[in-house]
């Protein structure tokens, strides 16, 4: 395990406009059985602090967010993908489709992930999400 910071800056287009969010993460990533692992404690408003693990394959990367709030969220690019969000308000159906996943690396570690994704909250769609993941040892 080598400890990381981790920069998730997250773009949302609902409604025609752009709103960005930027958070800075003490975490930490291992590679294991061909795949990184970045784990780290995103402080979500209203809900609390949530574990959150990044898997990043050779092809998709998988967020897993387990305590106030749980989901296991496949992203794969030119696919689309099924998962639950659980939440203090209840389950809510999500369907993701992958428009862009890009890994970056440097010296054989991840130091970027780029993902671009149409989001579908229980059929109702949720707009266009863009997510920048900078990894820095």
């Amino acid at each position: 395990m080598q400890d990381i910071t981790i920069t998730l800056t997250a773009r949302h287009l609902v409604e025609g406009e752009w709103d960005e969010t930027s958070h800075q993460y003490p975490g930490r990533y291992v590679e294991k059985a061909k795949a990184w692992y970045v784990t780290y404690t995103e402080q979500m408003p209203d809900i609390g602090d949530v574990a959150t693990t990044l898997r990043l394959g050779q092809n998709s990367v998988t967020l897993i967010r387990q305590g106030s709030v749980s989901t296991r969220q496949q992203f794969e690019k030119g696919k689309s993908t099924h998962s639950v969000y659980q939440s203090p308000y209840g389950p809510f159906d999500m369907e993701t489709h992958t428009n862009k996943l890009r890994i970056h690396y440097e010296q054989e570690k991840p130091s970027e992930v780029e993902i671009a994704y149409q989001l579908w909250m229980n059929g109702q769609y949720a707009g266009e999400h863009h997510l920048q993941i900078k990894l820095e040892a």
